[in-house]
């Protein structure tokens, strides 16, 4: 479980480019499916580097976090972040 939950963001960068993806290949879809699918990258991406950022963040980055991964990814993300690292592994990085 520790190793998958550092890349939940990558897993969610995937699902977007399969919304993407399925509907162009049935010749089917519209803007919703470009919208939601370019959503899911974009805030794939930034849980990835979220998730992985070592560094321990204060109350104003996490409110900025918040804000750019837009409010209920965010909280996946904060617990697959503490899924994958112990306080002790974020101590010894900063």
């Amino acid at each position: 479980m520790k190793e998958f939950a550092k890349y939940i963001g990558v897993l969610v960068m995937l699902i977007g480019v399969a919304v993407l993806v399925i509907p162009f290949m049935t010749s089917g879809g519209g803007n919703t499916n470009l919208i939601i699918g370019m959503a899911m990258v974009v805030n794939g991406l930034l849980g990835h580097i979220y998730v992985n950022n070592m560094k321990k963040g204060g109350i104003v980055s996490n409110v900025l976090w918040l804000i750019i991964l837009f409010i209920v990814p965010f909280f996946i993300y904060l617990f697959a972040k503490r899924a994958a690292y112990t306080e002790a592994e974020i101590e010894a990085y900063n």
